[in-house]
This record gives structure tokens, C-alpha cells and sequence, in this order.
């Protein structure tokens, strides 16, 4: 690719990051993907970052939002501080936010975590198996979890999860 090519293909890119900020901004941009109640919610076990084993069925009896991000990926980085206030804003319904890593060794997701100042908790798919077993694709992508261990929501896209708009219509799911 030609240096022209490439300020274009950068030019294209920043334009495209900047718009779906704009509209996601407000929780337009992303799909929100209500999961049928024969969907299966397929069996999640990670290590954490202290290389200790997190499984799905360990957070039954409250609601869950298990968000696939990576750190190359600037709408997932964006969105993550708004994920830790959704989770201190849902406080009193018991609701636990989980970022699941997309295929990063554990000394760069936790050097971003501190970076970011987050507390949010995290584990590793370090070869992407999780990620293929969700079905997903892109980055970020977010299910919500019921308290039962069942996913009824999944959501494609970056969101200001501290938006009233969202927070409002994240509550019929939780």
C-alpha cells in the first residue's frame, strides 16, 4: 500500500471512530440483540488476571453484563470507564460487570487496567475460543446476563453505559 493509500485508509478510519462516537454516544449506535429464550448461553471458564479460574456458573443469582473487548480496539477502551460506573449505578440490583479479553497476554490488559485507574474485573480468552463460542465478531460486544445464568441480550457497539437512555433501557433486561 502506497503512502497515500495509507494516510486515506488512516483519514477513513479516524472518520469512522469519531461518527459511530457521535451516535453512540446516546446508545443509538449500537445493536441491541434481545436473545431468544431458546438460545443456549454457552459455558464460560477464564482465567483472571491473578491467573485464577472465573466461570459463569460461580455468578448465578445476579445479573451479569459480560463485555468481549480488546485494547487495540478504541471503542472498546472508550467505553470501558462508563462500564464501571454502570456497575456502581446498578450497585443495589447486585448487577457484576466481567471484560473479557480478546486474545492479550495478561501483562498488557493488566498494565491498561491500572493505566485506566479501572476496577473492573477481567479475564483472559487468550485464543479467541470464547469469543467464537459467543458468536462474536466485533469489538465491543456485550450480553446481559440474567440472574438465572442466561443470556437475554447482546449488544454490538460502543455505548456511554452512565447515559440515562441506556441505564433505562438496560433495566427492562436486568
Amino acid at each position: 500500500m502506497g503512502l497515500l493509500n495509507r494516510r486515506q485508509a488512516s483519514a477513513l478510519l479516524a472518520a469512522s471512530v469519531m461518527a459511530s462516537r457521535a451516535v453512540a454516544a446516546g446508545g443509538e449506535g449500537a445493536r441491541w440483540l434481545p436473545l431468544s429464550a431458546k438460545s443456549t448461553t454457552p459455558p464460560l471458564r477464564l482465567p483472571d488476571l491473578a491467573d485464577q479460574e472465573w466461570s459463569l456458573a460461580q455468578e448465578q443469582g445476579h445479573p451479569l453484563l459480560l463485555n468481549f473487548w480488546a485494547s487495540w480496539c478504541e471503542p472498546c477502551r472508550a467505553e470501558m470507564k462508563s462500564l464501571e460506573a454502570l456497575e456502581v449505578h446498578f450497585r443495589a440490583r447486585r448487577l457484576r460487570v466481567v471484560a473479557v479479553n480478546f486474545k492479550e497476554g495478561r501483562e498488557p490488559v493488566q498494565r491498561f487496567r491500572e493505566a485506566q485507574a479501572l476496577t473492573l474485573a477481567m479475564v483472559r480468552d487468550s485464543y479467541g475460543e470464547a469469543a467464537r463460542a459467543w458468536g462474536v465478531r466485533s469489538f465491543p460486544t456485550t450480553f446481559v446476563i440474567n440472574p438465572a445464568g442466561r443470556a437475554v441480550l447482546r449488544i454490538e457497539g460502543e455505548l456511554d453505559w452512565g447515559s440515562t437512555t441506556v441505564q433505562q433501557r438496560l433495566q427492562t433486561f436486568l
